[in-house]
């Protein structure tokens, strides 16, 4: 479930969070359900410039923070408690994230703005706590191994992978894991369907010679060579897309359908979800993950 709310539920910015990188990202109290709820909050432009047209096109982003994080609940991956969206006008941003709005944006700034808010859940991300306040580099190189050790013991990483394929997420990394136990939290849902400038039942793009692929899986088999195309791993990948398909029908289907009529007419609904259908073939998976059933 996301929340839909007004400026109001707005209790005021915090404290910058210690790292924000290249999205405009603020961390603020909002008002869930007579709770004030400590969030990290990202603005997004209604227009950016399309990588393939060089033109500005609407920014998908919103939704796909919406879709990723219902249908993630759907398929029982961990994802933060409180999250949604939250309209808030340009004043109540602190004025570095506008500055980097000035950037990612096309066109002027504008008066107001969609923003994706998530509950913190007060994990560090992998990158922090493995990487985090290191110059060294023969340190670095040793914390990149525990980064990756901890990838790999953990239970659900196959799950994560095989949900991103599903989602053609393009931007999945360990910057946006959490490092909660046992189960990693998944945050940062913007780059799935490949790239935000997509359109009802087409994928995004990001330009001529782009060939998405799974950014975690690939981290992890750089580091730990042929990691995903070994047993078990590759069995519970195969797993986990299949029973994606139940999940879907069960429960994320509705999910999905009551997001998107936010935004959609109920013919750029059907063909979206057509689309998120369609990729429900295992043996599809397989082949296309480079694994044989």
């Amino acid at each position: 479930m996301i929340h839909t709310l007004s400026s109001d539920a707005f209790a005021g910015a915090l404290r910058a969070p210690k790292v924000s990188g290249v999205s405009p990202l603020f961390r603020a109290k909002i008002r869930v359900n007579g709770q004030s709820v400590r969030c990290y909050v990202k603005p997004l432009p209604d227009l950016i410039d399309c990588p393939l047209t060089r033109r500005p096109v609407d920014n998908q982003e919103i939704i796909n923070e919406a879709l990723g994080y219902v249908l993630a609940e759907a398929c029982e991956c961990r994802v933060p408690e409180v999250a949604g969206i939250i309209l808030l006008e340009r004043e109540k941003i602190p004025q570095q994230v506008v500055e980097k709005l000035k950037k990612v944006g096309a066109g002027p700034l504008q008066q107001n703005y969609l923003c994706w808010f998530s509950q913190d859940m007060n994990h560090p991300n992998l990158v922090q706590k493995h990487m985090g306040g290191i110059n060294l580099d023969f340190l670095q190189q040793r914390r990149l191994k525990r980064l990756v050790k901890h990838l790999i013991e953990a239970p659900d990483t196959p799950k994560v992978i095989a949900f991103d394929d599903w989602l053609f997420n393009s931007d999945r990394h360990p910057g946006n894991l959490l490092a909660s136990t046992p189960e990693l939290t998944l945050i940062d849902h913007g780059r799935i369907l490949i790239y935000p400038n997509w359109r009802p039942g087409k994928l995004g793009a990001c330009g001529p010679g782009y060939t998405p692929g799974n950014r975690l899986r690939n981290f992890i088999d750089t580091h730990e060579p042929n990691w995903s195309a070994k047993l078990p791993k590759k069995s519970e990948m195969i797993m986990a897309y299949n029973a994606f398909a139940v999940s879907f029908r069960d429960r994320g289907e509705a999910a999905a359908r009551t997001v998107l009529a936010e935004f959609f007419d109920a013919l750029d609904i059907d063909a979206i979800i057509q689309l998120l259908q369609s990729r429900h073939d295992p043996a599809a998976y397989a082949k296309a993950s480079g694994m044989f059933i």
